[in-house]
C-alpha cells in the first residue's frame, strides 16, 4: 500500500502526448461542444423509444452466447451453423468441436430465446430509469452510489463496478447512508480511482442508455447525465465513452443519419484524448470499408493490445459498424458481434443507437418475436416486465425532465 500511494502522487509525465481531464468543466472546455436540441411528437417519440429500448435488447442477446470469444471463434461456431456471415441470433448447434469453441450460454440462441433473459447491460438501462424515476435530472455521482446500495446486488456489478461499489460502501459518514455529507460528490467520484485498475473499461459505457433516452434530441443534457453516473467508478476515457455514447443515443433519435448524430457527439469529448483519436479513425473505417471483412481487419487493429473489455476498441467496433450499415439494425448488430470482443456489451450499444435512429415500426420481426415484448432483470418491480412498458416509462419520465 506504500508503493501504491507513491504510485499515486506520481505526475502525469512531461511528453504525455494526450490532454484528458475527469472533471465536467474541464472536459466540456477541451471540446467543440454543440448545443442543439430537437424535439419530436409523443407518437414518433414513443417509437422510437420503444425500438431503442427492443435494440438493445436484441444487441444483448445476439451477443450474449459468444462474449469474449475472438472474432475466428464466433466466425467458427457460425460456419459450423452455415450461419456465416452472421444474420441474426447466434445458433444454438454447430458442427464444431465442442472442446474448441463453446459458447458461453445458449439461453438467447436460435432455439432457445424466449424473452430477454436478464443481463447486466440491460439491468443497468433499467436501473438508470428507476434512478429518473426517483431524482428527475437533478441527480448527483452520490445519488449514484446510493441507489446502487439500495437496488442493486454487489453479485451484480464486475470490474469497475465492483471497486467503486466496495469503495463507496466503505465511506463512513454517522453510519451508512444516515446524513449526506457537504463533499459527498467529491467522495462519491473518489470511489473511481482507489485500488481499481479497471477504471478505464467499458462499465460506465454500457450503463448509460436510459440517460440518452429520456435526453432524446438534447445530446448536450444526455452526456451531462452520463458523466455524473460514469464518475463513480471511471476516469478519463471510461467517462468519455459514457458520455459520447449517452450523447449519441440522444443525437440518434432526431438526426438525419448517424453520421451526422456520430459527429455531434463526437463534438463532447476532449479533442487530444485517446477516445477521440480512436474515435475519428473508426469513422475513417466505416466511410471507406470495401468489405465486412475489410471492416473487421482494420476497426481490430485500433488499440489491439488493450484489455477486451477496455472502453476505447470496444467503442471503435461500435463506431465503425454504425458508420458502415448507416445505423441499420439487422446488419449493424450481427456485424457488430462478429468483431468478437465485449460482444454483449457492443451489440446492446449498437442495437439501442439503430433502434432509436430507425423506431421499433422499422425492426425486423424476425429479431423483435423471440423477445415476446418481455426483460428479466432481477431488479424488484421490473422482473419481468414489458418493453414496452420501460419505453412508455421512459416518455413519461422524459417528459417530466423535460418540463423542469
Amino acid at each position: 500500500m506504500e508503493i501504491y500511494r507513491e504510485f499515486q502522487n506520481f505526475p502525469i509525465s512531461e511528453d504525455y502526448p494526450y490532454q484528458e481531464p475527469t472533471d465536467y468543466e474541464e472536459i466540456i472546455s477541451c471540446t467543440k461542444a454543440q448545443e442543439k436540441i430537437v424535439e419530436l411528437s409523443d407518437e414518433q417519440l414513443y417509437d422510437k423509444l420503444y425500438g431503442a429500448w427492443l435494440g438493445r435488447c436484441i444487441g444483448c442477446a445476439v451477443g450474449q452466447p459468444v462474449e469474449g470469444l475472438t472474432r475466428s471463434e464466433i466466425r467458427r461456431w457460425c460456419d459450423g451453423a452455415d450461419a456465416y456471415p452472421l444474420n441474426g441470433y447466434i445458433p444454438t448447434n454447430s458442427r464444431v468441436e465442442s472442446d474448441t469453441v463453446k459458447l458461453v450460454n445458449d439461453a438467447c440462441t436460435t432455439q432457445k430465446l424466449h424473452g430477454m433473459p436478464s443481463d447486466d447491460d440491460i439491468r443497468f438501462t433499467i436501473l438508470g430509469l428507476d434512478l429518473l424515476k426517483k431524482k428527475g435530472a437533478d441527480f448527483d455521482t452520490w445519488d449514484v452510489g446510493t441507489h446502487w446500495l439500495e437496488r442493486l446486488p454487489l453479485r451484480f456489478v464486475c470490474t469497475a463496478e465492483t471497486q467503486s461499489y466496495l469503495n463507496f460502501a466503505n465511506i463512513d459518514v454517522n453510519g451508512p447512508w444516515k446524513v449526506r455529507p457537504d463533499n459527498a460528490t467529491e467522495l462519491a467520484r473518489g470511489c473511481a480511482s482507489y485500488l481499481n485498475p479497471y477504471r478505464e473499461w467499458i462499465g460506465a459505457q454500457i450503463r448509460i442508455d436510459a440517460f440518452g433516452y429520456v435526453a432524446a434530441g438534447n445530446p448536450a443534457l444526455a452526456a451531462k447525465l452520463a458523466y455524473q453516473d460514469a464518475s463513480l467508478s471511471h476516469v478519463k476515457n471510461g467517462v468519455y465513452g459514457a458520455m459520447f455514447f449517452s450523447a449519441l443515443i440522444a443525437a440518434a433519435f432526431t438526426a438525419s443519419d448517424i453520421y451526422e448524430a456520430t459527429l455531434c457527439a463526437l463534438s463532447y469529448i476532449p479533442q487530444k484524448s485517446r477516445f477521440y483519436e480512436a474515435a475519428k479513425e473508426a469513422i475513417e473505417i466505416g466511410l471507406t470499408a470495401t468489405s465486412d471483412e475489410n471492416l473487421l481487419d482494420r476497426v481490430l487493429e485500433i488499440c489491439p493490445n488493450y484489455n477486451w473489455v477496455h472502453t476505447i476498441n470496444n467503442a471503435a467496433i461500435c463506431i465503425a459498424t454504425l458508420i458502415y450499415t448507416k445505423g441499420e439494425l439487422s446488419r449493424a448488430v450481427p456485424l457488430t458481434v462478429m468483431a468478437g470482443l465485449d460482444t454483449d456489451c457492443n451489440g446492446a450499444t449498437v442495437g439501442s443507437i439503430a433502434g432509436a435512429f430507425q423506431s421499433a415500426t422499422n425492426i425486423p420481426k424476425y429479431l423483435t418475436d423471440p423477445l415476446c415484448d418481455i426483460v428479466y432483470s432481477e431488479i424488484p418491480e421490473y422482473h419481468p416486465i414489458k418493453i414496452s412498458t420501460l419505453a412508455q416509462q421512459t416518455l413519461e419520465v422524459g417528459k417530466i425532465i423535460k418540463n423542469t
